[in-house]
């Protein structure tokens, strides 16, 4: 009788793990992008410097071509990288992918900066004074030498600055706003916080502007193997709204610098 009963309370014990199990299931929250009559608009904001050059300009478009890439190809890149979210990504409205488009903010406005997931700034420390605030956050920055009149990319690594001085040096860096993705992140997400990270593409001058916008375009195109980790980090964000799976990001910063032949190249990149 007494192993009869205790059958009896391990099977009750049994169906109630059960049911507790099957409704923490039901509370479980699609992934951002496949949910039904989303708008995810804009993307990302790219915020053009109130100084701003008319190189500076040129290299806002360079970023937002590639940014729009970026998402655009999203869809045949990640899964071939994952092919267990095929799924996913085929489970994606075409409305919802087309409406992650990038906008331009000619003048510098904050409300409109936080509109999108990427605030992007393109432009130097003087031109752009979006960059010159996420300046003081970026562990590889843009130091201004008084004596010369003129702003060096400066590293910190290992505590010994390294001084990358010429007009030509630029970098494009990715500062996340958190170091995880996950349900938090959602919450926040679907309360009207968007924004999950910034991106910086800016220059000592607007030479090396340009040439940090003509390096992260051809990152985001795909084209550079040496950036790969920056995409890396940027998939991630991807892969999270997509799958819902928890992502850790890390900072990146790509030291670049324009070349005589109006190309631009990769001399240096950090991952923290």
């Amino acid at each position: 009788m007494i192993a009869v009963l205790a059958l009896c309370v391990l099977s009750l014990q049994m169906l109630s793990f059960g049911t507790a199990e099957v409704s923490e299931v039901s509370k479980t929250e699609l992934p951002l992008l496949l949910r039904p009559n989303l708008r995810v608009d804009p993307g990302a904001v790219v915020v053009v410097g109130r100084n701003a050059t008319e190189e500076d300009v040129v290299a806002s478009a360079f970023t937002r071509l590639g940014m729009q890439t970026w998402i655009n190809e999203s869809i045949r890149r990640i899964p071939f990288v994952r092919p267990d979210l095929k799924l996913n990504f085929a489970g994606i409205s075409g409305i919802t992918l087309n409406s992650m488009k990038i906008t331009t903010v000619d003048i510098e406005s904050a409300r409109a900066a936080n509109q999108g997931f990427f605030l992007v700034s393109v432009g130097g420390p003087e031109a752009s004074l979006t960059t010159k605030r996420i300046n003081t956050e970026l562990p590889v920055r843009f130091l201004k030498d008084y004596q010369k009149d003129r702003w060096t990319v400066t590293t910190f690594v290992e505590g010994i600055p390294e001084h990358y001085y010429g007009d030509e040096y630029g970098i494009v860096a990715f500062l996340p706003n958190q170091s995880h993705l996950n349900g938090e992140t959602l919450e926040n997400v679907t309360n009207g916080h968007k924004q999950i990270g910034s991106l910086v593409a800016a220059g000592t001058t607007s030479k090396g502007t340009l040439a940090a916008a003509m390096c992260l375009r051809d990152i985001l195109n795909g084209n550079s193997v040496e950036g790969r980790q920056l995409l890396r980090q940027l998939d991630k964000v991807l892969i999270w709204m997509v799958s819902g799976e928890e992502q850790v990001l890390h900072p990146v910063v790509v030291i670049v610098k324009y070349t005589e032949e109006g190309t631009a190249e990769i001399v240096d990149i950090f991952l923290f």
